[in-house]
């Protein structure tokens, strides 16, 4: 059995419309961290955006705060970087704060690995996200290194499912996913070695099954949203056993999920199917008719 517990998308910082008053994302943070000791977890991982940036000063002394409470975690921590975090901080200030790599990285879990995909994640207003292709070939060399089934950990979800009802992203959809997403997923898919992808960034649960390959998004700790007006305070524990993942969403936005766990090659899905023409609906009709005759 492997037990690995999620955080996202912490927000420490100013507080702002969203967040709840006199909400304290440093106590949230250690209540997770209790309990991901007491579940003695394997790893804590953790997908990002731990700040809400205002400015380089600022920004540098909250995240420090941040990381003081991650280091009193006494097992393996894993850090990947959200936008929020490179606003005014860059990728080795980050390094120096957490004392962990930022960087693309593979993570040996035994059964299976976890591929930590760091692409670029600033944000720019008006444009969104930057391509994530240019990290792609890294990625691809790291599914393709190994036979073990991979776990893909990423800030921002590559899925690209819909984001009808997000607060955020519902008339932003720019912003909560990478330009060539699909193209991204058509590389990971082609190596069929991947068996779960991992990601926050969006601020709500959702699973999201393409080609065999199930795309999960955790809720936010400090997102209310979902929740209001308490703050979702949200935290992900899974488990594999036996070719099979569960997870379960933990707090005021309580999500559950159990699935298999194995290599998305390894049950592919039919291609789809080409655009239907008229012709093909004369052939359904036709088959039809035979049938009920």
């Amino acid at each position: 059995m492997l037990k690995i517990a999620i955080v996202t998308d912490i927000h420490h910082g100013p507080t702002s419309h969203n967040k709840e008053a006199g909400w304290n994302s440093l106590d949230a943070l250690r209540k997770v961290i209790d309990c991901a000791m007491e579940e003695q977890v394997d790893l804590l991982l953790d997908l990002g955006d731990h700040i809400s940036d205002t400015s380089t000063e600022a920004d540098y002394i909250v995240a420090t705060e941040v990381a003081e409470v991650f280091k009193t975690f006494p097992g393996q921590r894993v850090h990947v970087m959200g936008n929020h975090d490179v606003a005014n901080l860059d990728v080795a200030d980050n390094e120096a704060i957490y004392g962990e790599s930022m960087q693309s990285r593979v993570v040996d879990l035994g059964v299976c690995r976890l591929i930590v995909w760091q692409p670029r994640v600033e944000i720019t207003m008006g444009i969104g996200l930057p391509a994530a292709e240019p990290s792609l070939a890294w990625l691809v060399a790291a599914l393709n290194a190994d036979e073990r089934p991979a776990i893909i950990a990423t800030h921002v979800p590559l899925s690209g499912h819909s984001q009808t009802g997000n607060y955020y992203f519902e008339n932003n959809p720019k912003y909560a996913s990478y330009p060539d997403h699909q193209r991204v997923r058509q590389a990971v898919e082609a190596t069929g070695k991947a068996a779960l992808w991992l990601s926050g960034h969006v601020h709500w649960n959702t699973v999201t099954q393409i080609n065999n390959l199930p795309h999960i998004t955790i809720q936010s700790l400090s997102e209310r949203f979902t929740t209001f007006p308490k703050t979702a305070e949200s935290w992900a524990l899974l488990t594999l056993t036996d070719n099979e993942l569960s997870l379960e969403v933990r707090g005021n936005d309580p999500f559950y999920v159990r699935l298999p766990f194995n290599r998305s090659g390894d049950k592919p899905w039919i291609t789809p199917t080409h655009t239907w023409t008229a012709a093909d609906f004369a052939d359904f009709v036709t088959g039809q008719e035979q049938e009920d005759a």
